[in-house]
């Protein structure tokens, strides 16, 4: 979702011991689990890939087919072997156990996008299994809602045109945009075709063994649940991860909640990956409800480290448990530590959620953790340099102040000012941009900025709050009796609610300095909602999982 609280283990180990492997046991088939499906992008976009391996962890073989629009799975046809690859059609070439689009070692086996297809259709997948057989290289592939035999591979429509001669009846196929290639993944023979047309895309169920949930490798991490694939513009493969919503919960507490925590403070967590997941909808358009990274929550799947058994012991006593405000699930945020206090979203983000509230955090401070506090030293290059990375023309840096808080302390407003005395101001959420500075490493919304050499903190000689936001400011004006004049002195003000005030210092604003500005702080994240170290430090003090929610969320109710 957001920073995570701490580096855990990552890589999930190929062996595990025998005492690990009988500790950690993977979820019977008929273990109770919520029937909702959760739809995870694992690969998409910029990232979608041409082929994508699988290899059976627990269980053996797959079955293809379709899934409906709530994660119901038809089968098609099926394989026993362990090891696929599901591939776009096109030309690709099998080297040293990867499939690429272009043939990068002297050694290569193609697997070719065009061949002859067989006259006719057959009533079952087992039907055209069998009739393939007589064919060289035939596999059985589902077209359009028919199966059909298809022979042979040719990199090229003419060479297959070559050949089709020989075969009466057979024409030539291949290269279609909406279709998918199933190969063994070590040879690199096709094993099933599947091409239902523009939007209808390959499902691939791995099937368990010994009354054992599978459990199937992908790209380095283990996954329960089953895989689709979708050709979107006729592109490379989006991968999407089909899996029952509390395994899902189970493959990302680990990585957003400490994973040492107690039971309690993992409870808490579980309740807030449930909900956010299920009210997710950012990534729908891309055929998915939720991403596997700190853009909506991070999942690596099977989790087998230190820990798991209080993973999933907290993830079964919440099962199907969610957090509610006013009957509605709530947005249910949360981020690495807060340093001190929490913040109102209205002003990260211009929108107000009665449950996402600030509020002092006095838990954070009785444990230690990696971003607690930090302090960073700042030069004028450094900020004139990202300023031009985000593509604001700026100038020699001059000054380099907050200029607003929020009525917890928190910072509301970053100024920077160049030497042509342009200022590019930074405001709510916004102000985190110093996390792209060289050298820092954790940032929140709660730190101050100093000049180095001393001077003035914050950039103004004053500053007002008028009951919801401080303002610093380098001049006052007073409309006197005898005119109008800056003020120099001492104020005080008495507002019409009487919550105004103005505290005032003859100081000089501070000029720049070459050696910069100490940035001090504390906290990692945007201070929204749950700390994940505060549930950490809730749940070592013996508060249930019901009081951390209750704390961090105000006034929800759980169910």
């Amino acid at each position: 979702m957001t920073q995570k609280p701490v580096s855990f283990l990552r890589g999930l180990s190929v062996f595990l011991t025998c005492v690990l492997f009988l500790s950690i046991l993977p979820p019977s088939a008929d273990a109770a689990f919520s029937s909702r499906v959760i739809r995870v992008g694992l690969f998409y976009g910029s990232n979608a890939l041409p082929a994508a391996n699988l290899a059976n962890e627990v269980g053996s073989g797959y079955q293809f087919g379709t899934y409906d629009s709530n994660g119901v799975f038809t089968a098609v046809g099926e394989t026993a072997y362990e090891k696929i690859t599901v591939c776009k059609d096109a030309n690709l070439y099998l080297s040293g156990g990867s499939f690429y689009e272009t043939p990068t070692a002297a050694a290569y086996t193609l697997v070719g996008a065009y061949h002859l297809q067989a006259a006719g259709s057959f009533g079952s997948y087992a039907d055209a299994l069998q009739a393939a057989s007589a064919f060289p290289y035939g596999f059985p592939a589902y077209v359009n809602g028919q199966y059909v035999v298809r022979f042979e591979f040719y990199s090229s429509a003419a060479n297959a045109a070559a050949d089709a001669a020989g075969y009466p009846g057979a024409t030539v196929v291949g290269g279609s945009a909406s279709c998918y290639t199933v190969v063994d993944s070590a040879a690199g023979r096709i094993l099933f075709e599947f091409d239902n047309g523009e939007g209808a895309y390959l499902a691939v169920q791995p099937a368990g063994a010994g009354g054992q949930l599978a459990q199937t490798w992908f790209k380095g991490y283990q996954y329960y649940g089953g895989f689709q694939y979708l050709r979107r513009s006729g592109n490379d493969l989006t991968v999407v991860n089909f899996v029952p919503e509390d395994l899902y919960v189970a493959g990302v507490l680990p990585y957003e909640f400490v994973a040492s925590g107690s039971l309690e403070s993992l409870k808490a967590g579980a309740v807030a990956v449930r909900t956010f997941a299920r009210r997710a909808s950012k990534h729908r358009s891309l055929g998915f409800d939720i991403c596997n990274t700190t853009d909506c929550q991070v999942y690596r799947g099977v989790y087998t480290g230190a820990g798991a058994q209080t993973v999933l012991r907290a993830v079964e006593e919440t099962a199907g448990e969610c957090a509610y405000y006013q009957g509605a699930l709530i947005e249910a945020l949360y981020f690495s530590s807060d340093g001190g206090r929490t913040e109102d979203a209205v002003n990260a983000w211009g929108t107000d959620y009665p449950y996402l509230k600030g509020k002092e955090d006095p838990y954070e401070a009785s444990i230690s953790f990696n971003g607690k506090s930090w302090s960073y030293q700042v030069t004028p290059e450094a900020l004139q340099a990202q300023l031009q990375r985000m593509g604001r023309s700026c100038g020699t840096v001059t000054g380099f102040a907050v200029t607003a808080t929020t009525a917890g302390g928190n910072v509301n407003e970053v100024t920077v000012t160049d030497s042509s005395g342009q200022k590019f101001v930074f405001q709510r959420d916004d102000v985190r941009f110093l996390q792209n500075l060289p050298g820092v490493t954790y940032m929140s919304r709660r730190f101050t900025i100093q000049p180095n050499g001393g001077g003035a903190a914050s950039g103004g000689a004053y500053s007002v709050y008028d009951g919801k936001t401080t303002v610093t400011t380098d001049s006052l004006t007073a409309v006197t009796a005898s005119g109008t004049g800056p003020v120099t002195g001492t104020v005080t003000v008495v507002s019409a609610d009487g919550k105004g005030t103005v505290s005032a210092s003859t100081s000089a604003a501070p000029s720049a300095s070459g050696s910069g500005w100490t940035i001090s702080g504390g906290g990692y994240g945007h201070n929204i909602g749950m700390s994940q170290w505060g549930a950490y430090a809730m749940g070592a003090q013996g508060f249930g999982y019901r009081e951390i929610l209750q704390f961090y969320y105000t006034g929800i109710t759980l169910q």
